[in-house]
């Protein structure tokens, strides 16, 4: 494989989509729930989101990049695993090639977020956070993933967490007189439930290879028929969320995710896990088309006193 090649693979381009939607998805509560009219067309928004884009998506890459190294030097990923290829344990990148891209990942992360940061340094303190809980994943002496943790990182960080701190920014930046923060933080639940079932569909692949390194994902710890009860829990309940923040319009995607959730509880060996990676990230990115779509529409509907 190319350098060029495994660097992009290392990456993990299907999961960048848990970095897009929740910054689409903060900007769409900001123009839903702000009553401002034009506001997709302000510079400012849209700079603003621009900034929150740039800084997750490098922080994404960071994580991914740390995930490699860290199941790598655990011994996570050895021949057995069923999955794409990873690069530092195909020897197709170094341990300290990747550290490297790691910290220039994180180096552009600062970067492209500078503008946001700038605003206040609660915003710049939310950030170094986010990039150490990222590195922390599979890395330093307390790694999330081989604690049960992984899961609550990515509810938190990639749904919650990614959803708030936009409409933070956007609405600082904006200077908006009232934060919507009823529907930012369930808006952030519900895509952090949906991108939560990318990891349990990962987990359940893993199964028998992160058992014998002793990495204790919720699956390794209470098996697979968990993994099928949390994958149609998230499935729901996420939906469920992003309906009651956006309407009906997300709700259209209930027959696809019960589908998607019928099939996965059919899934046995590893292999038969690895379609629903993609599947995740497709339900989620078409959650959130659904309802930033009904926001430019005016389909929302704000009346709810306890949204506002």
């Amino acid at each position: 494989m190319t350098t060029f090649r495994a660097w992009l693979a290392a990456t993990r381009p299907k999961t960048l989509v848990a970095a897009v939607v929740p910054i689409a998805l903060g900007g769409a509560v900001v123009v839903a729930y702000s009553g401002a009219s034009g506001l997709c067309a302000d510079q400012v928004f849209v700079l603003t989101l621009l900034s929150c884009l740039g800084f997750a998506l490098c922080v994404q890459v960071a994580c991914n990049f740390a995930n490699d190294l860290g199941d790598s030097l655990r011994g996570a990923d050895t021949s057995a695993r069923i999955g794409p290829r990873r690069a530092v344990s195909a020897g197709d990148i170094s341990p300290a090639a990747m550290r490297r891209g790691i910290w220039i990942a994180c180096a552009f992360a600062l970067f492209l977020g500078a503008p946001v940061a700038l605003l206040s340094p609660w915003l710049l303190l939310a950030g170094l956070l986010a990039i150490a809980c990222a590195l922390a994943y599979t890395l330093g002496p307390f790694p999330l993933a081989y604690r049960g943790l992984g899961d609550v990182f990515v509810i938190a960080c990639f749904g919650v967490q990614a959803t708030a701190l936009t409409v933070l920014a956007v609405g600082m930046a904006w200077k908006a007189p009232v934060m919507p923060w009823a529907p930012a933080l369930l808006a952030g639940l519900g895509l952090g439930l949906l991108a939560d079932n990318i990891l349990v569909a990962n987990n359940a692949r893993d199964y028998e290879t992160d058992l014998a390194v002793g990495k204790r994902t919720t699956v390794v710890r209470f098996g697979r028929g968990f993994a099928r009860n949390l994958h149609g829990f998230n499935s729901i309940f996420g939906l469920a969320c992003l309906g009651h923040v956006f309407g009906w319009a997300p709700m259209a995607l209930l027959p696809l995710a019960v589908w998607q959730h019928l099939t996965f509880r059919k899934a046995i060996q590893p292999a038969e896990f690895l379609p629903f990676l993609g599947r995740a990230a497709g339900l989620m990115l078409l959650a959130t088309i659904l309802c930033v779509t009904a926001t430019c529409l005016g389909w929302v509907p704000t009346g709810s006193l306890w949204m506002r």
